[in-house]
């Protein structure tokens, strides 16, 4: 590679590299809305429960389906995360996706040292309009060199990779609704046990049916010391699928699925929690306790993004 091709491909990597890692509002759209997700693990197991596995797998597919035929598909972003620095191309039902961005967190491990996280995003809004409801799969997401090269990720059992759509769609029978989208990547963890995060730029006019989402990577079923989301001081449930203590436990509500390992893609109704004329949130999360032996258990857990919907 000559010098010139050397300097183009780290003025690419510098552009796409995602150096605020900060949640905070990326998109919002004002009118009949409202959103779907869909995503699949790459885990074949929770990570911490089974230590014998090591890998990931090649692919793995979702359906995605709008059930009312005169829905309209608005935008749709594609997410993919994992154990590492970052896979910035990826392959979706045969179509090439590179990264618009991705973002990094780093884990200061005491035995393995520091380990890090991405999460990557692209719009694919061109493509899901072309394609619509069918079943999608995704491949070519490989950590298979990172895990190999650096065995902390499993010693510590942070080993996981696994995707998402956001789909945002209009249909005339919807409500006038604000749907905004809140993304980047955020980390709690035995070090740092407590995150909060305030989304701002709300207009609640109605807190009717109003909803939040949550895409988030590494949360542990097994893993629930301390363990807490809530918004505006108000603790956040769905049981039985999502626990007010085990928030970040391998689950997706939109499948009720229980075995969506180690990712998060969950939503929860706040109609009680927020209140007409708020123009922020609080999002609060926590992990973290003693066990039965007096020693610190922690969950690792990495939010993605937030997703609201509001009258």
């Amino acid at each position: 590679m000559n010098h010139f091709l050397k300097l183009l491909f780290i003025l690419i990597l510098f552009q796409v590299k995602g150096f605020s890692q900060e949640i905070e509002l990326f998109q919002q759209f004002n009118g009949r809305y409202d959103y779907k997700a869909v995503g699949n693990t790459l885990n074949v197991f929770e990570n911490n429960l089974f230590t014998t596995f090591c890998e990931t797998l090649p692919s793995s597919s979702a359906q995605f389906y709008l059930e009312d035929d005169s829905s309209t598909i608005i935008a749709a972003y594609l997410y993919w995360a994992g154990s590492g620095e970052g896979d910035l191309n990826v392959t979706l039902s045969g179509q090439s996706i590179d990264a618009d961005s991705v973002y990094n967190v780093e884990y200061n491990d005491p035995f393995n040292g520091t380990l890090v996280y991405f999460s990557c995003y692209a719009d694919i809004t061109d493509f899901m309009i072309d394609n619509g409801n069918m079943t999608y799969e995704l491949y070519d997401l490989d950590i298979s060199n990172v895990l190999t090269s650096n065995p902390g990720y499993c010693n510590n059992r942070t080993n996981f990779a696994g995707w998402s759509i956001y789909v945002i769609y209009e249909n005339a029978a919807l409500p006038l609704n604000q749907i905004g989208l809140y993304q980047g990547l955020e980390i709690i963890d035995r070090n740092v046990q407590e995150k909060t995060i305030v989304i701002d730029n709300l207009n609640v006019l109605d807190n009717e049916n109003a909803k939040i989402g949550f895409l988030a990577w590494e949360g542990d079923n097994s893993l629930n010391y301390g363990e807490s989301l809530s918004i505006n001081d108000n603790i956040l449930s769905n049981p039985p699928l999502n626990e007010a203590d085990n928030a970040f436990n391998g689950t997706n509500t939109f499948t009720n699925s229980t075995e969506f390992y180690n990712c998060d893609l969950d939503v929860y109704n706040i109609q009680d929690n927020i209140s007409i004329g708020d123009t922020s949130a609080t999002i609060r999360l926590t992990t973290g306790a003693l066990d039965n032996n007096g020693n610190l258990q922690a969950d690792l857990i990495i939010l993605n993004n937030i997703i609201t919907v509001l009258n």
